[in-house]
């Protein structure tokens, strides 16, 4: 937690502060309030004058402007920005900080509130269409930002300040605050989005009596992107927070984290959009792993639940989380999952995706993987061996027909009885080959033979008939009709 802590305090350091303008600075002398509290000598008595001035700018920064439109209100904005500077600055003197910052807390919070919680706007991508090797998050353009910035900025300050502490800020953090604030985790900017992850990390560590409802908040947010919304632009961002609390449980873990575990990370992987924070996903399952690894069949299970279908890069995606997740469970609790488990493999094998095919091929490279195969070898081996021993003879891909083949030899190498019996069992249990490529072959040219005749009686009864331009070469499938079963397996 302290070494998230820290990386978060990083980030937010090392981004851009708020700007001045250099050009009023270079022609102007320090702002006024500022020069009088440098005038105070006993800070514990401000001046009714510095006070009015401090009251005045936090009333006039809570004001609503259009930043979409740079044109409008162009004077008012430049003030704008020049008291937030200001205002900024109190921070850094923490007797300042102390009477005069935190007894105006509730203005203060007002005036980040009506700046910030807002309707999201739709951004515009500034590339066109034929411009290749953007990123998405370069493409987009928040007009607003550069006038959301300085708050932003100036509410993390003020949380990291030591002044305002624990006592005066959870007035204020409720859970109607948190809740309008999670939902600004949606904005399509990315660096807002960093900025929300920076200060709501800081009021989780800060806020020791807020923790509970900022994680209950957080699961309410997942709850919809999983039953509801399946779209949320922040998902990475809370997981990257979620991170570094899952880092804090204490072990054994309490119930209400287990539960969490179940209801939240293992479906989360069944949301389409799942592929832009698996990263940060993986991270926390793993974490979870590392506190209780028999939770590990609870994510394998989910995994072949929610496995992805007409989505190769999610597919090879699931196959590196499969994988590692495996190292981490107990090969004897997982005995009622392995039918479900080689199925799946031989399927992504099987299928006709090759960088799929190929990433399922590397399980059988993985030394902890082969004690699973070994250890389950009268579940296994069926599955396997009709498979492997079918398309390694006529997989389209050399590299892979190779490996096919080392697989092969591998099988037979950890116990050759059970490869033979498996290979020449005429009934299996679990699949059936549909043909093989002689079969295949001849069942093309009869299915060719059939439209040839229909051709010829068409152009019998219409003599302008012309016959068609077939969409496929001699070396496509041909079918009868169009499905999922014209390949070489099915499984059962």
């Amino acid at each position: 937690m302290q070494n998230r802590t820290a990386n978060s305090k990083q980030t937010a350091t090392g981004r851009s502060q708020i700007q001045p303008n250099t050009n009023t600075q270079q022609t102007r002398a320090p702002p006024q309030m500022i020069q009088n509290m440098a005038r105070v000598t006993d800070p514990k008595h401000v001046p009714k004058e510095i006070r009015d001035q401090f009251l005045k700018k936090i009333h006039f920064c809570s004001q609503p402007y259009d930043f979409n439109d740079d044109s409008k209100n162009v004077k008012e904005k430049q003030e704008r920005s020049q008291y937030l500077q200001e205002l900024f600055d109190l921070l850094k003197e923490p007797n300042f900080v102390a009477n005069l910052v935190v007894p105006h807390l509730d203005l203060i919070i007002e005036m980040i509130e009506k700046n910030i919680f807002r309707p999201l706007p739709i951004l515009k991508k500034t590339a066109t269409n034929g411009e290749i090797g953007m990123e998405d998050d370069d493409q987009l353009i928040d007009p607003a930002w550069t006038h959301l910035q300085p708050v932003y900025e100036y509410f993390l300050q003020l949380i990291v300040n030591e002044q305002p502490d624990v006592k005066s800020l959870k007035i204020f953090i409720t859970h109607s605050f948190i809740q309008e604030f999670l939902e600004l985790f949606d904005t399509e900017e990315p660096r807002e989005r960093e900025y929300l992850k920076n200060i709501l990390h800081r009021l989780y560590a800060k806020l020791v009596p807020r923790r509970k409802m900022i994680r209950k908040a957080i699961n309410d947010c997942f709850y919809t992107l999983i039953h509801e919304t399946y779209k949320f632009n922040g998902a990475a961002e809370l997981l990257d927070i979620l991170a570094s609390i899952i880092s804090g449980f204490a072990v054994p873990l309490r119930e209400e984290h287990v539960i969490f575990f179940k209801t939240v990370i293992i479906p989360l992987h069944k949301v389409q959009t799942c592929q832009f924070y698996h990263e940060q996903l993986l991270r926390c399952s793993m974490l979870f792993l590392s506190k209780d690894p028999t939770l590990a069949t609870f994510l394998v299970e989910g995994l072949l639940r929610y496995w992805p279908f007409a989505n190769s890069a999610k597919e090879v995606m699931f196959l590196n989380e499969l994988l590692e997740v495996l190292e981490v469970c107990e090969i004897s609790k997982l005995e009622p999952l392995i039918p479900k488990l080689f199925k799946r493999l031989i399927k992504c094998i099987a299928g006709p995706h090759l960088q799929v095919a190929d990433r399922a091929m590397c399980f059988f490279e993985n030394d902890y993987f082969l004690t699973i195969l070994k250890s389950y070898k009268p579940f296994t081996f069926p599955l396997l061996v009709p498979v492997i021993s079918q398309i390694a003879d006529t997989h389209w891909h050399k590299v892979l027909q190779e490996s096919l083949n080392a697989l092969k030899t591998i099988l037979k190498e950890i116990d050759y009885q059970a490869f033979d019996k498996a290979l020449n069992n005429k009934d299996p249990k679990y699949l059936y080959i549909i043909q093989d490529a002689k079969n295949q072959k001849k069942d093309r040219q009869k299915i060719e033979e059939k439209w040839k005749n229909l051709t010829k009686q068409a152009q019998q009864k219409n003599p302008n008939f012309k016959e068609p331009i077939v969409p496929y070469s001699d070396t496509h499938i041909v079918g009868e009709h169009n499905g999922l079963n014209n390949g070489n397996i099915t499984i059962l």
